[in-house]
């Protein structure tokens, strides 16, 4: 059978009838991801399904028992609170009741050793879950911007380099990759028992792994974008087989 692969998504609520097509009324809350985490899903043989935000942490782990792995999707910046710092005043729009339930749900997942993949947001949120911090905004901690809004979504923008031994390795069986990048934040300090799988050309962790789990990696650029590349699918097929 399929493994079911459970998918966080965002809370969207400073949003318009135009915005969402003209359905339903103005002053709705709406609950979305993009379609390229359910098609990256699909293409390499998972069912996907969409995991609301909501309250109710006894709910979301009757909800997390019935899926057999879990996908941190991107979105909004993690609020600093969640790792003990100041809001430095250049991170983007927060989303609180998110950010509580997928803290809970990578902990949880970690527990009963239910597979995780973790993508851009999804990164830092094992991170920060794991005692880790994030650079609020990359420029201003002295990195090269990161977020590349003029390329396309299945576009490289520059190169990783991929530690040797590390799941990574084992997935493009080389130490360079190309990849996009969407991000204005990443890892500043790394959260217990992490370890490095790539890193940018001026050094920035940009993907992370645990060892002695059935699947525990997260990448700080969007694979799922990048969906006429057979590299960046090899990511999603690993996980949906260490699912099952």
């Amino acid at each position: 059978m399929k493994p079911i692969i459970g998918i966080s998504i965002n809370s969207l609520r400073d949003i318009s009838q135009n915005d969402v097509g003209q359905i339903g009324v103005e002053g709705q809350e709406w609950q979305l991801v993009a379609a390229d985490y359910i098609r990256a899903v699909e293409r390499n043989g998972g069912v996907p399904i969409l995991i609301p935000n909501i309250k109710s942490m006894e709910d979301m782990s009757l909800v997390l028992d019935k899926v057999d792995g879990l996908l941190l999707s991107g979105g909004h910046d993690v609020n600093p609170r969640t790792y003990n710092e100041r809001n430095s005043g250049k991170a983007g729009n927060f989303d609180n009741i998110r950010d509580h339930q997928e803290i809970f749900m990578t902990q949880y997942a970690l527990e009963k050793d239910i597979p995780i993949l973790g993508i851009c947001r999804g990164l830092q949120v094992l991170n920060i879950t794991l005692g880790g911090t994030i650079h609020q905004d990359l420029p201003s901690a002295g990195f090269p911007a990161h977020s590349m809004s003029n390329s396309l979504r299945n576009e490289p923008s520059h190169s990783l380099n991929i530690v040797k031994d590390s799941p990574l390795y084992e997935i493009f069986k080389r130490d360079e990759i190309w990849t996009n990048s969407y991000h204005h934040q990443g890892i500043n300090e790394l959260g217990k028992d992490l370890k490095k799988a790539a890193l940018s050309e001026e050094g920035l962790i940009e993907a992370v792994y645990l060892e002695d789990k059935k699947f525990a990696i997260a990448v700080q650029w969007h694979p799922e974008m990048m969906y006429d590349d057979d590299e960046m699918n090899l990511i999603f097929k690993k996980f949906i087989e260490a699912c099952k």
